[in-house]
Parts: C-alpha cells; structure tokens; sequence
C-alpha cells in the first residue's frame, strides 16, 4: 500500500516534457550555421513525437481499464464464482484510417491479455480481479530485424472492479426476452512496462537551410542511422462504470452503459541515434559543390514523457454468448471525448 502511494505522489508531481537535442559534425569545413541546422533539425525530430506522444499515452489508458468482459450483471452470491481469459486492444487517433487525421500523425494501438477471476458477496455485491504478468526472461520471442532487435521488455497489469447489482433481473417476455439487470462499478487498475529495442533508422528532414560556402541552399536531406530506443509507461486508473444487460432467448446477453475514468502516469521515450546526413538535391550535390551529396555525421536523442487525458468519458457495449458455464464475450469502448479512440476486447470464461 506503501509504494503505491508513492507512486501515485510521484504522478501528481511529474509534468510531460519533450526535448530533442541535435549534433551535427560537419563533412568539411567549408559548412557554417551549424547550429542553426542543428535547432532546425531537431525542431523537425520533436514535431513528429509530440503530434503522436498524447495518442500513443491515450492508448496506455484505455487498454489499462480493459480486462473485465462479463455480460452478467451479478455473479450471484458466494460461493457462485467466475474466470477466464481475455485480450483487449485499444485504437486511437483513429481518424487515421479516414485520412482524416492530422498530418505526421498515426493511431496508437495498445494490447492488454489478462487472466480474470470473481466471486459474489453479500448485498448483491461482487468483485473480479485481473492480472497478467510477462518478462523476456520468461520467453523470448527472438524479434531481430534490420528495423528493430528486441533487446528486454516487462509488462504487468493488475487490478479490481467491485460492482453492485442495482435492479436485478427481470422477465419481459417469457422465454425469449428478459431485463438483464442494472450494475454500478467502481475499479482500479495498473499498468506498467518497458520495451529496449536498437536497430537501423532512416528519416528524410524537409525544407532545411544548409550554409556551404557563405550559400545558403533550401534542401531536402535523408539520414541513414543507427539507433537505441527505451519506450515504457505506467498508468494508473479509476473508473466508474453503469451497464445496463438485455437477455434474449438465454443465448445472447448484450450489454451497454456508460463510464468514467479518471488517469495518472505517463508513457515516455527516450530514443538516440547517429548516422550520416546526405542530400541528393541538383542544386547542391553539382560537381562544382559537393557531388557526394554528404552533409555530415547526425547525432541525436530525443527524451520525452507524455501524460494520459486526465479525465474519459466511455461508452460501452457488448454481447456475450452463454454455453450454460461457458461464456463468450465480446465488447467495444469508444472515448466521448474525440468519438475517434475505441477498444476491441474479447474472452472466454466460466461462470458457476
């Protein structure tokens, strides 16, 4: 309880902030304004991390409250129990997929597999329970391509849900329609993680100024790298949760409501690289200028941390499919705030 505290104090406290340096070793000395290459350079390297870093944090969020698909509204009282499996992935910025999206943006797209177990309480209570828990050192999957090599990853993810049964339930039509029941939730939920990855990294820079000679030359300029990347987050959330459950013909059971959830933490990147800075303009890569086209040798990090909206208003729905104790269960949640960043979950558990 301690260091969860901690945690959460350290969150309260910690601010996003973004910043990129740039060095750049000049192929001869005939270069000059380097400095003002290099600020323009790294101007270019941070716009494109901060269009993404609020998406790709939004994602950590959403995925983080995702590990319950149940499409019962109580689980009865003890000693009725339930478990299962589930995986769910968050989308944003999905206005990508409609070119709609801001330019130099893309979606985020988060993952959250769990194992989940519940059980029922006195006063119509009920509490489910989630974890999921996986290291390199448990399993290396061996990802070594010229773009990335997996060098180390952790991720944990835990937490709880209490929920209260408010109206149970109740027949509408005899055999083929029935009130499912009306719940409220209150839950809590962790998730944390980092993934170490080096490989190569090819960027083209546009619309910089290169000084040669006392000329300035308008280009455009590709950099061929190597580079190291730490990406890791943790994100703590409270959600409350109303769901309203429909049963039709025993089968089916959907489910819709609305939810709230209110987040802390951050997702961070700390990314560096160097390699060469080449151009292939005309104007500049004559032979009576710099035909090798070599504009120097780039280095660059670029460090940056990204908080979660603090506050998101969520829709949800779902349809889960009852094979007497087996159920399958499958249900999205779409982010009110934008209308643009949903969730896909699905899972397989049993209910007793």
């Amino acid at each position: 309880m301690k260091k969860i505290i901690i945690i959460v104090l350290v969150f309260v406290c910690t601010a996003a902030y973004a910043r990129t340096t740039v060095n750049l070793t000049p192929a001869d000395a005939n270069f000059s304004d380097i400095p003002v290459l290099e600020d323009s350079l790294g101007k270019q390297v941070q716009d494109v991390t901060d269009k993404n870093g609020k998406f790709i944090a939004n994602s950590f969020a959403l995925a983080n409250m995702l590990g319950y698909p149940i499409g019962k509204s109580s689980i009865g009282h003890f000693p009725h129990m339930e478990a299962g499996i589930a995986l769910g992935v968050a989308l944003t910025n999905a206005k990508y997929f409609d070119d709609k999206a801001e330019d130099g943006t893309f979606p985020g797209v988060m993952a959250n597999p769990v194992v989940h177990a519940g059980f029922g309480l006195a006063g119509n209570f009920d509490i489910i329970g989630k974890l999921f828990y996986f290291r390199k050192s448990m399993y290396d999957p061996d990802i070594d391509t010229d773009t990335a090599r997996l060098q180390d990853f952790n991720f944990i993810s835990f937490g709880a849900k209490l929920r209260y049964n408010y109206l149970k339930e109740a027949t509408i039509l005899p055999f083929l329609l029935s009130f499912g029941g009306l719940t409220f939730s209150i839950g809590g939920d962790i998730m944390m993680g980092n993934v170490d990855v080096t490989g190569e990294y090819d960027a083209e820079y546009e619309d910089i100024t290169v000084t040669y000679s006392s000329i300035d030359y308008p280009l455009s300029a590709n950099l061929n790298s190597t580079y190291g990347a730490t990406v890791s987050w943790t994100v703590f959330t409270l959600s409350a949760q109303a769901i309203a459950y429909i049963d039709v013909m025993y089968l089916f059971s959907f489910y819709t409501g609305f939810g709230l959830a209110t987040n802390l933490g951050f997702f961070s990147t700390d990314f560096n690289g160097n390699g060469q800075l080449t151009t292939k303009d005309p104007t500049f890569t004559n032979p009576s200028i710099k035909p090798d086209g070599l504009i120097g040798t780039m280095e660059f990090e670029s460090v940056n941390s990204y908080m979660p909206g603090y506050v998101i208003p969520t829709f949800i729905f779902g349809v889960e499919i009852n094979l007497f104790v087996i159920k399958l269960t499958a249900d999205t949640m779409v982010n009110l705030a934008n209308r643009s960043d949903v969730t896909l979950q699905g899972g397989v558990r049993m209910q007793l």
